[in-house]
């Protein structure tokens, strides 16, 4: 006998498993018989797509599965097995099996980042510990970031959804029975409004419903890439033995129904690829600075890693005071500040060394705070900045 497992999935396939052949060899020539019956019955009554005209007549799984579209599949039980214990556990990345679901730290500037790899079962609830970790640590604005995430657990991404202010929508579904609204899991804790969602080209699925969804409505801002577009809905049809079909039984739009499946969503902010990090971080950085009307000066490019700067001023300082060394920043964009040693150079002149060396390819900004006094005692009244770029 066949049933329905209700869990509806949106998941990129990304997961690396046996070719399902092996399905035939498993099964005698009878029971292979009654299992094309049994996918026949649910692709003709929960197939999301165009009906194959010679369903009737196919006689093998390879046949139905080869003329559906590209995310349903037939799993032997052991395949099927795999493939939930990795997506529904809390503690491992599609992508990648060593690295946590979900993970978070500080940026300068008191920006929280949390990065989610999958949407798990038990995704929200991670999420959520992490953020108000964030917060007592003094987080007041918010990187998340969705890129190469492929999916997993639509009501994991309704249950993120609902941190956001002003998300009415979840996304809208559309069946073989028709168009619902879906709405978000409502949560107690929410995200503060200034909030960047990154997203790639392999984002896709549960990340696009959130990309979306907070686009659609304004509750976010999407940084990076144009997304996968994938915005198919797959749901599993367990079989006693174990083994299961995935099938694709519906497709997401935003909640204003704009489309996702085969177009992806398009970043309000544009980012090259494995930039979106550095580019938000430094935007936010500049505007920062603005804020406090820091100068910005001359780009530094191509800066040698092992870089020594050297500040100039123009009259005798007193570069001995105890507190010039409070007044000079070294922020790595993406990251904190980086660890420097300060030595005066004469009276009129600073040099800055980074305790480590700097990262080859990264971006950095030079911050000059105000406050540095001279040798009659006066203060500078202006902090200034320089972004450098270290090749």
């Amino acid at each position: 006998m066949k049933k329905i497992h209700s869990i509806l999935l949106a998941f990129i396939t990304i997961i690396l498993l046996a070719p399902h052949a092996s399905a035939q060899t498993a099964l005698s020539a009878e029971a292979e018989a009654a299992r094309v019956d049994d996918i026949k019955f649910f692709v003709e009554n929960f197939y999301y797509g165009d009906i194959p005209e010679n369903l009737h007549a196919m006689t093998t799984i390879d046949e139905v599965i080869g003329a559906l579209d590209e995310y349903s599949r037939y799993m032997t039980s052991d395949e099927y097995m795999n493939y939930v214990a990795a997506v529904g556990a809390d503690d491992v990345a599609l992508h990648n099996l060593s690295e946590p679901a979900v993970s978070s730290h500080m940026l300068y500037g008191n920006i929280g980042y949390i990065r989610i790899s999958t949407f798990s079962t038990n995704m929200d609830k991670v999420v959520t510990k992490h953020y108000n970790d964030l917060k007592k640590r003094g987080a007041d604005k918010l990187i998340l970031d969705l890129r190469y995430n492929g999916g997993g657990y639509v009501e994991s991404a309704e249950q993120l959804l609902g941190h956001f202010e002003g998300v009415k929508t979840a996304y809208e579904m559309k069946t073989r029975e028709g168009t619902t609204t879906v709405k978000p899991i409502q949560s107690n804790v929410k995200f503060p409004k200034q909030t960047y969602v990154l997203v790639n080209k392999y984002s896709a699925s549960a990340s696009e419903i959130v990309a979306a969804s907070l686009q659609d409505q304004n509750a976010a801002i999407i940084v990076g890439e144009k997304t996968k577009g994938k915005g198919t809905i797959q749901s599993f049809f367990e079989f006693e033995d174990g083994s299961a079909l995935k099938l694709t039984i519906g497709e997401f739009t935003g909640p204003k129904k704009s489309k996702i499946h085969r177009t992806g969503i398009t970043p309000t902010i544009a980012s090259e690829h494995d930039q979106e990090l550095s580019t938000i971080h430094g935007r936010l950085l500049k505007d920062s600075l603005a804020q406090k009307n820091y100068k910005p000066v001359d780009n530094l490019q191509e800066v040698p890693a092992t870089k020594t700067f050297h500040i100039h001023f123009t009259q005798k300082m007193n570069l001995t005071s105890d507190n010039a060394s409070n007044k000079v920043e070294l922020i790595k964009v993406g990251g904190v500040a980086v660890p420097i040693s300060i030595k005066p150079n004469g009276t009129d002149t600073l040099d800055i060394t980074p305790n480590k060396q700097m990262q080859k390819g990264g971006s950095y900004f030079l911050v000059i705070h105000p406050g540095f006094a001279n040798d009659a005692g006066r203060t500078t009244k202006q902090g200034i900045y320089t972004p450098i770029t270290v090749k």
